[in-house]
């Protein structure tokens, strides 16, 4: 449990940092301190970039036809590595298998 609390601060403040990556100081809403508002507009930032991220479709939410579209892309990423991986062993051992072997 400890591990994936973990891993949920790292992302998180990854994400902040990532969302927030245009800001030249800690100063996130410019007005001449930092402070608490500040920690509030990061995490807004960084909110609004995960949903415009999630938000697969651009539909203006984020919902399950947008987890449909990922898989399928995932799926069919895995279904092409499968094969250029399949033929990429073929043709290293030279594999004929099924085949007849070429008479002359």
């Amino acid at each position: 449990m400890e591990i994936l609390l973990a891993i949920a601060a790292v992302v998180v403040v990854g994400a902040l940092f990532y969302f927030n990556r245009s800001a030249k100081s800690l100063d996130i809403n410019n007005d001449g301190k930092v402070d608490a508002a500040d920690a509030k507009a990061a995490v807004q930032n960084t909110v609004e970039g995960v949903k415009a991220t999630a938000d697969v479709n651009k539909d203006g939410k984020v919902d399950i036809k947008d987890a449909k579209q990922v898989k399928e892309k995932a799926v069919a990423g895995v279904v092409k590595n499968a094969s250029k991986a399949k033929a990429a062993v073929k043709k290293a051992t030279g594999s004929n298998r099924g085949r007849k072997p070429k008479t002359k």
